[in-house]
């Protein structure tokens, strides 16, 4: 039975690294990367997502094969996009939408099936009207009155909003939640005192609490306060390469947590395994500064490789040792 729930789009991912080949047409998306955190840890899992009507069936069996239940995945009666392309140039990310330029500065031409791939719309989230991928109460599956924690991976404002209190209600009584860009915004300040009362961990990466603050403070421990104000009892911004703020609001404390200096290689969903990693070590002993270096592990290997499954099983021992590597790092802010 699942200990650890993970909430979050799947998608079929495209992906251009820094390095090496493209790995193409392959499982992803935020939920699937959580997942992989967690599992380094937490074999035990369960996913919940709406999935686009294209995402391969044969691939729910290549989860099943890594013990994950797929009770919880549900495909949509809709036209939805569930591709997505990431292309990392030397310096920064690229989301282009012409996408044959991006595969002929790798010698290839592009994919057929990509010919008619429309990027997902930018902007901000809808607070009143839910889409098609958006969670709803049906979706839960029965085995969430057994598990201990969920982890909700970047998603949209109202499955954010509405989800975390009805999953509680059902059983898991840890909710860890890596927001979603569409409402990291100052516009959204008022509706985050909402979401986050229900939630035990709140890790935005830095650049989305700065856009949320934009005009108010550029202090990252005074964000983490603020976020922490309005319920969270754990923040954790995420830094990438300087690793992440982690503020404790009940014994208020700070802590630096660093980054694993991992060879970077694809940063796609390293955000989410941070998340994953994160509840699965949170689960070990209740420590908010242990769970962040747990997150902080399983961001390393996902960022080493490319494709999420493609960091499930490293070497015997080694994320132990990544572990201890971190902890000795570890100051107080």
């Amino acid at each position: 039975m699942p200990v650890i729930a993970v909430f979050g789009p799947l998608w079929r991912e495209y992906l251009l690294p820094y390095q090496g080949r493209p790995v193409l047409d392959v499982p992803g998306g935020p939920g699937l990367y959580a997942a992989v955190g967690a599992a380094l840890w937490e074999p035990d899992l369960g996913l919940v997502a709406r999935l686009a009507p294209d995402f391969p069936r044969a691939w729910l069996a290549r989860l099943r094969a890594a013990g994950w239940d797929t009770q919880g995945l549900h495909y949509v009666d809709a036209s939805v996009e569930g591709r997505r392309v990431y292309a990392y140039p030397r310096r920064g990310r690229a989301d282009a939408p012409a996408l044959a330029p991006l595969f002929a500065q790798r010698g290839l031409t592009l994919p057929p099936d990509l010919l008619d791939y429309a990027p997902p719309p930018s902007g901000l989230d809808s607070r009143t009207q839910p889409g098609p991928l958006t969670l709803r109460a049906s979706d839960l599956p029965p085995w969430l009155i057994e598990a201990r924690a969920a982890v909700f991976a970047p998603h949209d404002f109202l499955t954010h909003l509405l989800m975390p209190a009805e999953v509680r209600r059902r059983g898991p009584q840890h909710i860890v939640v890596d927001p979603g860009p569409g409402y990291m915004h100052p516009s959204f300040r008022e509706d985050l005192r909402g979401l986050l009362l229900d939630t035990t961990a709140f890790l935005p990466a830095e650049e989305e609490a700065r856009e949320l603050f934009a005009g108010l403070t550029d202090d990252l421990w005074a964000m983490a306060e603020e976020l922490a104000a309005w319920g969270a009892d754990i923040v954790v911004l995420k830094r990438g390469p300087e690793g992440a703020a982690v503020y404790d609001a009940a014994a208020r404390q700070r802590w630096w947590v660093p980054a694993y200096p991992a060879r970077v290689h694809d940063p796609t969903g390293v955000g989410a395994a941070f998340a994953g990693g994160f509840t699965a070590g949170f689960l070990r002993n209740y420590d908010p500064l242990e769970a962040a270096l747990y997150g902080s592990v399983s961001a390393s290997f996902v960022l080493e490789t490319s494709g999420a499954l493609a960091a499930l099983d490293p070497l015997s021992g080694l994320p132990q040792a990544r572990l201890e590597r971190l902890r000795a790092a570890v100051r107080p802010a």
